[in-house]
């Protein structure tokens, strides 16, 4: 099963990290926490930040590689695991699942760490990435990238993409997929409820919205016309563009406030939380978000390409994807993206990169994951990769749709390091004021956005 970003993003997360960044400053000392870090096991090297820095070493790999990847991209990479050990005799790669809520994965990486069992490749996404480097878990893979380390390049990688795994002058992890949202839609529940005309690639919010309550509606509420988008409110690529739409901004690093509740972010809010408010789409109290389309809960769902091989599967209605719809003529397509990173404490980032290596490579890795979905986020998969070929028939919008979203996905700019771990929490809190509390929109977020200005130093 793909794993999407709302379904590992944890509403709880402040708590866990508090004690994780703690724990782990004092188990890697002062080196690492001032970019001093020193080799560990058979890797070795100079610092460059963030828990000490690749290049330079002459170790040799170690054998054996242990990857933590999120439980529902495990099967995946087993199978990539496979045929990286027929490629590299020798090598032993495991693969086991981490927790899916994030608060207890960074709790189970700190404890790891103090161990010395943490794995040498771990799992990470746009929007942990800055967390993990800040409870010292990430090593900076940009020496490595900058010298083409056992084959792999960091100016492979499209700009935008990498740069969300930049912290300071450290990379710390390397995009697996150049993933933006694309609107899927149930043909068949929309027939069934009296939609003759099907969404396409000139919708725009209003059309998406007329639609979804006019289904709730007819089903009496049986099904949903939409999943609603913004989920518990963790998933930054899901709202990131609407703002931007509205003119707004989630940070704005010239005047270094976040701005997230002016005139145009309260439009975009309400327009966001509108499926909750106005009740035809899924309530927040559906836990399990990813079922929403396969288990025919709700007639359109916003979603990543990732989950198309799992959709295939299990849905046998007959069904399609446009790309988003726009808002104020703009593109409202989030990007982002999830990455493999190597472990600051791994005993063998040598072999951990070398896996990596292999798995970046479009006659490695890359060509055993594009029937995932994966669209690899370099110059030459996403020129020239096979997911352009894709020749199952369902959905038959599929390759028009991604070259789209891929081209005009909004990526988030970054946020202060030491603010970013506080940021989600805060919208998800005021997210829940306005939905369950009935507070004003106005209210809710603007008192978020003095809390998260107010930590600003």
């Amino acid at each position: 099963m793909a794993v999407t970003r709302r379904q590992f993003t944890s509403r709880a997360v402040a708590g866990a990290l508090s004690t994780a960044a703690a724990a782990t400053l004092t188990a890697c000392g002062n080196k690492a926490a001032s970019g001093g870090g020193t080799s560990t096991g058979t890797s070795g090297g100079p610092s460059a930040g963030a828990g000490g820095g690749g290049g330079g070493t002459t170790a040799k790999a170690g054998k054996n590689i242990l990857i933590g990847m999120n439980s529902g991209l495990v099967p995946q990479f087993q199978r990539y695991a496979a045929d990286f050990q027929k490629a590299e005799t020798g090598f032993n790669v495991t693969v086991k699942p981490v927790p899916d809520a994030q608060a207890d994965y960074i709790q189970q990486l700190v404890t790891q760490g103090l161990s010395r069992s943490l794995p040498d490749i771990i799992f990470n996404y746009d929007a942990l990435n800055q967390t993990l480097n800040a409870s010292h878990l990430l090593y900076d893979l940009k020496p490595w990238l900058d010298s083409g380390h056992d084959g792999l390049r960091g100016s492979a990688f499209e700009a935008n993409f990498l740069n969300q795994y930049r912290v300071g002058n450290a990379v710390t992890g390397i995009p697996v997929s150049a993933d933006a949202s694309i609107l899927y839609f149930n043909k068949t529940l929309l027939k069934k409820y009296g939609v003759t005309t099907m969404p396409t690639d000139t919708w725009t919010y209003d059309d998406l919205y007329r639609v979804a309550a006019e289904i709730t509606n007819k089903s009496g509420g049986k099904t949903y016309g939409l999943g609603t988008p913004i989920g518990d409110g963790s998933g930054v690529f899901l709202f990131y563009p609407m703002l931007r739409a509205f003119g707004s901004n989630l940070y704005d690093p010239a005047t270094k406030k976040f701005t997230f509740a002016n005139a145009g972010g309260i439009q975009a809010w309400t327009t966001l939380l509108k499926p909750y408010v106005d009740k035809f789409g899924t309530p927040y109290s559906t836990k399990d978000q990813s079922n929403n389309f396969p288990g025919r809960v709700a007639a359109m769902v916003v979603d990543t390409r990732p989950d198309i091989a799992r959709f295939r599967t299990a849905l046998t209605d007959d069904w399609d994807v446009v790309p988003m719809p726009t808002m104020n003529g703009k593109s409202t397509t989030g990007g982002g993206s999830y990455s493999l990173s190597v472990s600051a404490r791994s005993g063998n980032k040598e072999g951990a990169y070398r896996f990596m290596a292999w798995f970046y490579s479009n006659a490695g890795g890359f060509k055993a994951a594009e029937p995932d979905g994966v669209v690899p986020a370099t110059a030459a998969g996403l020129a020239s990769g096979s997911w352009l070929t894709d020749k199952h028939p369902v959905p038959a919008n599929l390759i028009p749709t991604t070259k789209y979203a891929v081209k005009n996905a909004i990526l988030p700019d970054p946020v202060p390091d030491a603010v970013q771990p506080k940021v989600v929490p805060a919208l998800q809190k005021a997210l829940q004021q306005v939905v369950l509390q009935h507070q004003s929109v106005q209210s809710a977020y603007g008192a978020a956005q003095d809390s998260l200005n107010a930590l600003i130093k």
